[in-house]
């Protein structure tokens, strides 16, 4: 099979390049999140009504994932990223002035179609670019800066709703959709060539998923990523109850729950490359896993029988967070092994798993969890224990693919 990925080392621009244009979906994730209570008392509903807003996002964020990975491999990577950048931009300001809560819903929607781009098309972007332990690299280093997006955006969104309202938070994040879409103009070539690009036929197209859903080892890869990322957010799709209920802080307090998760991420991602150097992919990922599972099963304890107080009702979280962005740069490209033709493709699957995750733990996980740290702990082990079953099988199964799928 042809790779059309280049020899050249990637650079410390090149991922923070990268993670810019992919962050636009964790800041419009956590940005409002700080101002749920103000949201509800505003439009007359309870904050399992508003939460339901962030739901819908990630519901349209991962139906969307499905779609812009193949439109990148037939319109090329900038189109679709610049495209996407414009939607979400209009769709903030509609949902900045929506009159009543069903016209947010509405809006929030329009939002996850068009952040879904971010994600999937970096990561297609980068396996056109590298391969092997260059596109692990950088992957790790997207990690790096991508982590603190997740973690920083409520601290913005927080401060952002005390000095003015809720709706400033959606005008911050029109201003930064655009953002990123003047670093595409300007610093992010076009990594897919015309001759490379898939023509958009949708038989074709329905039949390359087909084959994406089917491959056994793939998928197995792909459930691991979207379960590894789920037992690491449940703690920002619960973070309005985590951090006012449990922690007892403020609206503009969120930086006491994320500044941890942001050094222990950025510090897991700086480890990964240098674990693999010494350990490889499989040495990283059983370093990675254990620092999952542990983390899960201690702090689950501790919660129930001891309840700790801050900062040890954090420590669980922020160790799961090490092992979480050990494996994430492992597990993106593996995944994306199997398909070096249509790696838009692939993408939008698995990035479909890992949004279907998150809006799995806001609508169900997190509301089981309301009020109690020890339950929020055991939800993040469950994922991990989870985690590790799906990779053993997809290891198993990429054992006997490798020498038909995998190679390249």
């Amino acid at each position: 099979m042809s790779d059309h990925t280049s020899g050249n080392a990637p650079t410390v621009r090149d991922a923070a390049v990268l993670a810019f244009t992919s962050s636009l979906g964790p800041f419009a994730v956590n940005t409002y999140i700080p101002g749920f209570y103000i949201i509800a008392e505003e439009y007359g509903v309870t904050l399992p009504v508003v939460q339901q807003s962030l739901t819908l996002y990630l519901m349209a964020f991962a139906i969307g994932t499905l779609f812009c990975g193949a439109l990148s491999d037939t319109f090329g990577r900038r189109r679709v990223l610049l495209n996407g950048m414009v939607l979400f931009a209009l769709a903030s300001i509609g949902a900045m002035t929506s009159p009543n809560i069903y016209m947010l819903f509405f809006w929030r929607v329009v939002q996850g179609l068009g952040a879904a781009v971010g994600q999937v098309v970096t990561q297609a972007i980068v396996r056109d670019r590298w391969s092997g332990l260059h596109a692990t690299r950088v992957n790790g280093l997207i990690a790096m800066f991508f982590a603190v997006s997740p973690a920083l955006s409520p601290v913005i969104g927080g401060e952002i709703i005390v000095l003015f309202h809720w709706q400033a938070a959606f005008a911050f994040l029109a201003l930064y959709a655009l953002s990123i879409a003047l670093v595409v103009l300007l610093w992010l070539p076009e990594s897919l060539p015309p001759h490379a690009r898939q023509p958009l036929r949708l038989r074709s197209t329905f039949a390359n998923y087909g084959h994406g859903l089917t491959h056994k080892a793939f998928m197995a890869g792909a459930l691991s990523h979207g379960c590894l990322f789920m037992g690491g957010i449940i703690y920002t799709a619960g973070a309005a109850d985590f951090v006012i209920n449990i922690m007892q802080f403020g609206v503009d307090e969120f930086i006491w729950l994320t500044a941890p998760l942001i050094c222990f991420s950025v510090f897991g991602s700086w480890c990964c490359t240098h674990l693999i150097r010494r350990f490889g992919q499989g040495g990283t990922m059983a370093i990675g896993l254990a620092l999952m599972i542990l983390p899960g099963l201690i702090a689950t304890f501790t919660d129930y029988v001891l309840r700790p107080g801050y900062p040890w009702i954090i420590l669980g979280p922020a160790v799961y967070q090490i092992g979480m962005h050990v494996c994430r740069p492992v597990m993106m490209v593996m995944n994306l092994d199997y398909f070096p033709n249509n790696r838009g493709m692939a993408s939008s699957i698995q990035q479909f798993f890992v949004t279907t995750g998150f809006a799995f733990c806001c609508a169900f996980l997190a509301p089981l969890a309301i009020g109690q740290a020890w339950k929020y702990s055991l939800i993040m082990g469950v994922c991990a224990v989870v985690v590790a079953l799906l990779w053993l099988y997809a290891l198993k199964a990429r054992a006997a693919c490798w020498p038909e799928t995998a190679r390249g």
